[in-house]
């Protein structure tokens, strides 16, 4: 009961000071301490850590340079303010990991080895999410050169799935920090900083090229930040059961 108490009162806290600094609309600080809540349940206070470095990320770059974004008419609706959608499109599959880990834990499935590929999982989940807000926010900002994926074509800056040299290289910074933050936390050793790193690049890469042939013009927006976040997430496993144990 302890830690169903702490786990709600820091993301009440947390979610209050996201609120009211209009970080978030009501939808999301409901969704968000609810979802925070049993992320911090399932992957304890280190995958809480991840979840909370995405969210800061995220948000200090959808605000970073906001009002040029908006006179160019790509900025993020409502200020930036991320809403129910939002935390569900990036979100869920970390949640479900999260609940992954803390069922496997408790019932001694898989050992030690399994609890590693899940905190992979789990942290490249959410370390793409990160790739796909960093890169969309810097390369609608400072991309000088975005081309399609589709046509290798130059295209003008905010542009559906676009990649820029500013852009990509924003997204492999961002889920390098998170990578890095999880490794630091103790969840795996220094292999599988790359692992996430490099999953969450391909991920964010893969959903560019979906956004390329007009899938979030038709209304998919949010579900392919959701693929993008289960691509990343698949991928790391992958690469960690091709590379052997990253500890």
């Amino acid at each position: 009961m302890r830690e169903v108490i702490e786990a709600f009162g820091v993301n009440a806290v947390l979610g209050t000071f996201a609120f009211v600094l209009r970080a978030v609309r009501l939808s999301g600080y409901v969704g968000g301490v609810l979802l925070g809540s049993m992320v911090y349940l399932g992957a304890g206070r280190q995958g809480f850590g991840v979840l909370l470095g995405f969210f800061i990320l995220g948000t200090a770059l959808t605000r970073f340079g906001y009002a040029t974004k908006e006179a160019r008419g790509v900025a993020e609706e409502q200020g930036g303010r991320r809403g129910i959608s939002h935390t569900l499109a990036n979100g869920t599959t970390g949640l479900l990991l999260a609940l992954l880990m803390g069922i496997a834990r408790m019932a001694g499935w898989g050992g030690e080895e399994t609890q590693i590929l899940l905190k992979l999982a789990f942290t490249a989940a959410f370390a793409t999410a990160a790739a796909d807000t960093s890169s969309s926010e810097i390369g609608s900002l400072w991309g000088r050169h975005p081309i399609s994926l589709r046509t290798f074509r130059a295209v003008p800056v905010g542009t559906e799935g676009a990649v820029s040299i500013e852009g990509t290289s924003a997204g492999i910074a961002a889920s390098a920090v998170l990578a890095v933050l999880a490794w630091v936390s103790g969840w795996y050793g220094p292999v599988g900083i790359l692992i996430v790193t490099i999953a969450a690049t391909l991920g964010n890469l893969g959903e560019s090229i979906a956004a390329s042939w007009g899938m979030k013009s038709r209304g998919h927006h949010q579900l392919l930040n959701f693929l993008n976040t289960v691509t990343g997430a698949v991928l790391s496993v992958l690469l960690a059961l091709l590379i052997g144990r990253p500890y």
